[in-house]
């Protein structure tokens, strides 16, 4: 057997990596998309990699054996023996996508391989070449590439006209035969469509062109707005300048000729391209889709043209194999798109509660209930909105969600030519005369614009004048009349909308443990649904001991109920032989990635617009947090411990321990196009409501600092489209002035008794609180030109410089997904960028230089997708191929894994801490974790029994986090050394009261010293004392003993100031104390007679 790479282009290669059977009688089925193979003891050495090198086409079969791949190549799957149990990846972290692991090191080079027509006998050359196929071009779109590497796609394999599964030997056949078809240069598809000619089209071509247009781009936004304006330019059956607008987009995304004119070829190209994707919707995302089209264009011309070609209007067959080769090319290195979701302000969660889960097992009742308002008509949309909400009360405010979709296909404008209008038109003039004569008898009401359009084009269509220039004239003059109908069209466009499909109960059971938990963005929230189904079908289960993941496998009736619904044999089978069979082969372990995404594309449209939320920022609606007396921050933590709170859990008052949580991220403030800082969902200035809440007395800041865990604003934006369109200089403004808010942010004191007693305070203003301890920047999606990146590290090293002149908090972490590290200002050199200027950059405050949070290198806090048993792995071993020596350490120990943890997997908890704490320097929790979520954790599904029925009251002690059930005490036993350290009560109230404490600590010294000088200046005072034995002095003396005693062992600053002297400073205490009191011994001798 033999794994065979073939090349995509000629003069520059591209790697597809297919796997061949050699073994007689071996067959793929539809689960494989790969067939491991056993590489030969002896190999041939693969031809290296040149620009410059184009091979013949080869027979695959007929190629040499390939060079075993090493074990750090992603993906690769070697032999146990080759690969060492350090650095092996499990198989399950390969298939993941995620950032692709180390880049595989080209072999030396080899002498060309022999033409295909040297003798057969020679070894090197014994099989020759396919017969040509007649009709096939003579130079060959794929060749062997350089070196084997196991790709994965998250496609499924295709199935051929025979009937089954299409191997990618075959695929490449497919492509490789596909003859060019060169342009036409004279005939009639090349002449030019003039405007005028476009104008007089039948009314048949125009509206099919704008609904092929409707087809290609209705998930585009901008095309949806323009569809939606209230002229219909893309549906009033004219082709007009925003209909050919988009058309030129196609010509140009498609390469078609000549750009930018209508030619009767160029039509029916269009045509034939939506009745492809209208065929095939599951093929829209990639044919349409700019990935697609930046893969053909790294091919050189020749074989560009013939992809452009199977892309444009090739047979399923063609197309089928061509999206499969580019998903074997480009799953799993392919870089991560922009959130789908981006909107300048805007912040959305991703979330199924109770009552969505209702709402999913009935949205097929939606259409049902909106029926009794059929054909009823609206003059306005208030009473539309009640009709609809009143028809969906069962939804309560679930209902309110499908307003927008209902008027979009309600909404009616009707139009009519009258008396006045015509009247209108004549005295007006700007109409020829006998156009409004002809149209004169319009006088019937028409339902559209577009109906009204091809009205008055028939109407005039024995004029010879041009007609379309005076339309919206006519339409003007026209009476119109705007009305919300529900006809029976429109509710079919309701119910064929994907979205409001029901989900199965099979497949809401295996989904029922998402609800509650949050994701901040989409792709989160769709690997989260993909890890459930995967647990929920059983399909390679961890093995790890005290999973429940392998415990959430479904019944064999459950697996019936998915087969009734899925209503596919043959995606059925696949998962069906994944829930009989306890554990994966290595084919079955690449090829499952797909196989979820497969199942999950059923009903992903459904789901994603149900968890899909807009929170809504309530100003009165203050952050309340309450400590309950868990201390300070546990000193012997092993990394960092982070949590993120979103503006929307602000409420009641919540209980935290602040004991396991370092840091604290606040969650909702984003950025303007001119740089100011703007609250999420709400849009007033950041700066402001920030400035309003540090004024009040319960501060969710000051509550954190008094326990000693610090808390970071978060910086987000993830559209970034208009910032394409600035200059250098544009973007540096923008990012100062963001500087700027940002110093003017956490430069704000706290209005509280303790920072005005400080600050009046010998070095006092050193512990003055501030509002924050600094900035956490989540610019995702932020471009990756030269020019950007630089401006964002400029940017992070001034805001740092600024922070610190202000005596603001100047910590500087970066937030970024897990599929972009790598990626842009992700870059593995970048980010080592960043901590290197860190340490030049340095601090020049004296005190923080002896400060215990000293070290301000940034973190980099990486939202991990799921299951996090692969992605924390494949984390690791990216940076490991990434980087090398001292710079892989120092970034890795930077890097802060963040996790939403679904309070149910307690086992997978404890190994993510344990990873975490021997791998990276932290570990994220998104949300924080809250002392009275879990409890109320528990409660959600009553069909799962609470925890206290399933497991002993936790005691004190080091215990399994499935025995604690608490994500606290979790972290306190196993990212401690030594595990499972708690304060002591009486440093706990010191530390909560810590401001108090110094305080009385400094006001007893203080008397203290006043003491001893009115003893020596005072004889009425000296009098006084030695009558009372110096009772006085020696209890302020006591007190302000036992407050140092108390502030040294539990200030978090001095203990940590005073670590590994504690025996110095007692034996001096100690030696100055036998001092005075041998003094006082000498001195009460000299006084005696």
């Amino acid at each position: 057997m033999s794994h065979v790479d073939f090349m995509g282009r000629c003069g520059r290669r591209r790697r597809i990596s297919l796997l061949t059977a050699g073994m007689a009688g071996l067959t793929l089925s539809l689960g494989a998309l790969v067939t491991l193979i056993s590489l030969p003891a002896v190999a041939a050495v693969p031809v290296a990699a040149s620009a410059a090198t184009s091979l013949p086409t080869a027979h695959p079969a007929s190629l040499p054996a390939a060079a075993p791949v090493a074990a750090s190549a992603p993906g690769a799957v070697a032999p146990a023996s080759s690969v060492s149990s350090a650095s092996a990846a499990s198989p399950t972290a390969a298939a993941a996508s995620t950032p692709a692991a180390a880049p595989v090191t080209p072999p030396a080079p080899q002498a060309p391989a022999a033409p295909a027509t040297a003798p057969a006998t020679s070894p090197a050359t014994s099989a020759s070449p396919p017969s040509t196929v007649k009709g096939a071009p003579t130079q060959a779109v794929a060749a062997p590439a350089d070196t084997p590497s196991v790709k994965v796609s998250r496609m499924a394999p295709p199935i051929g006209s025979d009937g089954k599964p299409m191997t990618p030997e075959q695929a490449w056949r497919i492509v490789n035969t596909v003859q060019v078809t060169p342009e036409p240069t004279s005939g009639p598809s090349t002449v030019l469509i003039s405007a005028d000619v476009v104008r007089h089209l039948a009314p048949a071509t125009r509206r099919a062109i704008q609904q092929a247009l409707l087809v290609i781009y209705s998930e585009d936004p901008a095309y949806l707005q323009a569809y939606r304006e209230s002229t219909r330019p893309l549906s009033d059956n004219l082709v007009g300048p925003i209909t050919l607008s988009w058309l030129n987009r196609f010509w140009l995304d498609f390469k078609m000729q000549p750009v930018g004119n209508l030619t009767s070829a160029s039509v029916q190209a269009l045509l034939k391209f939506a009745s492809i994707v209208r065929a095939h919707p599951q093929w829209k995302a990639d044919l349409v889709g700019a990935d697609l089209g930046r893969w053909i264009d790294g091919f050189e011309p020749k074989e560009q043209a013939r992809y452009y070609q199977i892309r444009l209007a090739g047979t399923d067959d063609e197309i089928a194999a061509m999206l499969w080769l580019y998903h074997l090319d480009t799953d799993g290195n392919r870089n991560a798109g922009p959130d789908p979701d981006r909107a300048l302000l805007t912040i959305y969660n991703y979330t199924l509660d109770a009552a969505d889960f209702s709402l999913l097992a009935s949205k097929s009742k939606v259409i049902d209930h909106l029926s009794a308002l059929q054909d009823k008509v609206y003059l306005n949309q208030p009473l539309f909105d009640a009709a609809v909400l009143d028809a969906l009360k069962d939804l309560g405010k679930r209902a309110e969600a499908y307003l927008p979709e209902a008027r979009a296909v309600a909404v009616t404008t009707t139009y009519q030519l009258t008396d006045a209008s015509l009247a209108q038109l004549r005295n007006d003039n700007r109409v020829p005369t006998e156009i409004v004569d002809a149209v004169s008898g319009l006088t019937e009401e028409y339902a559209s614009q577009a109906d009204f359009n091809e009205a008055i084009l028939d109407a005039t269509s024995e004029i010879k004048t041009p007609v379309d220039p005076y339309v919206p004239d006519i339409v003007r003059a026209a009476q119109s009349q705007t009305t919300y109908v529900l006809t029976a069209q429109a509710l079919a466009e309701l119910a064929s909308s994907r979205r409001n499909e029901s989900v199965p109960p099979v497949v809401l059971d295996m989904l029922k443990g998402l609800q509650g938990l949050q994701y901040p963005q989409l792709w989160l929230f769709d690997r989260a649904v993909m890890a459930r189904l995967r647990e929920g079908v059983g399909a390679c289960p961890t093995g790890i001991p005290g999973s429940v993941a392998d415990a959430r496998k479904i019944s064999s009736d459950q697996m019936q109920q998915l087969s009734a619904v899925l209503r596919d044999p043959a995606l059925f089978a696949q998962l069906e032989a994944l829930w009989r069979k306890g554990t994966c082969s290595n084919v079955e372990t690449l090829s499952l990635p797909q196989l979820m995404q497969a199942l999950y594309d059923r009903f992903r449209p459904s789901l994603v617009a149900t968890a899909r939320k807009r929170p809504v920022f309530d100003p009165t609606r203050q952050v309340s947090w309450s400590g309950d007396g868990c201390g300070c921050l546990l000193d012997h933590l092993q990394g960092t411990v982070y949590g993120f709170f979103p503006f929307w859990m602000a409420g009641p008052k919540q209980n935290v321990d602040f004991s396991t949580l370092t840091r604290i991220g606040y969650y909702g403030a984003t950025f303007d196009d001119t740089g100011s800082l703007v609250q999420a969902n709400y849009g007033s200035n950041f700066v402001e409501l920030s400035q309003t809440s540090a004024s009040l007395p319960g501060d969710f800041v000051s509550v954190a600092q008094r326990h000693q865990s610090d808390v970071q604003w978060v910086i987000q934006r993830n559209d970034w489209r208009t910032w394409t369109r600035l200059d250098k200089d544009r973007k540096v403004a923008v990012l100062n002035r963001l500087g700027a808010d940002i110093v003017k942010l956490l430069s704000t004191g706290l209005r509280n008794w303790t920072a005005s007693v400080s600050n009046h305070l010998p070095f006092g203003a050193r512990f003055a609180p501030t509002n924050g301890s600094g900035v956490v920047l989540f610019f995702d999606g932020y471009p990756e030109d030269p020019v950007s990146v630089v401006v964002f590290n400029q940017f992070v090293d001034q805001l740092r410089t600024q922070l610190r002149r202000a005596r603001a908090g100047d910590r500087i972490d970066i937030l970024v997904r897990h599929d972009r590290v790598g990626h842009g200002i992700y870059t593995y050199s970048n980010l080592l960028q960043l901590v290197t200027d860190t340490d030049k950059n340095v601090s020049t405050d004296l005190l923080a230089r002896v400060d215990r949070d000293r070290n301000r290198r940034p973190n980099f806090l990486v939202l991990l997708d799921e299951p996090t048993t692969d992605s924390k792995k494949a984390l690791r071993e990216s940076v490991e191929a990434g980087l090398h020596g001292e710079d892989r350490r120092t970034v890795l120990r930077q890097i802060i894994p963040v996790i939403t943890f679904d309070n149910d997997n307690w086992q997978q908890l404890q190994d993510d801490i344990v990873y975490a704490q021997d791998n990276f320097g932290g570990i994220g929790f998104w949300p924080m974790p809250l002392s009275n979520a879990a409890a109320e954790a528990s409660k959600t599904d009553p069909a799962v029994p609470s925890a206290a029925s399933l497991i002993p009251k936790p005691t004190e002690g080091v215990q399994a986090c499935t025995m604690t059930r608490s994500i606290s005490e979790c972290l306190a036993d196993h990212y401690q050394i030594p595990a499972g350290a708690q304060s002591s009560a009486v440093c706990k109230t010191v530390c909560e009261n810590l401001f108090a404490f110094r305080l009385a600590t400094k006001i007893a010294l203080l008397l203290l010293i006043g003491c001893g000088v009115a003893y020596y200046v005072s004889c009425r005072w000296r009098e006084w004392m030695t009558r009372y034995y110096h009772a006085p002095s020696l209890a302020i003396a006591g007190i302000w003993i036992l407050l140092s005693l108390a502030l040294l062992f539990c200030d978090p600053f001095l203990r940590w100031l005073a670590r590994g002297y504690m025996i110095p400073i007692f034996l001096v205490l100690f030696i100055v104390a036998l001092i005075a009191w041998y003094q006082y011994q000498l001195k009460a001798r000299d006084d005696q007679p």
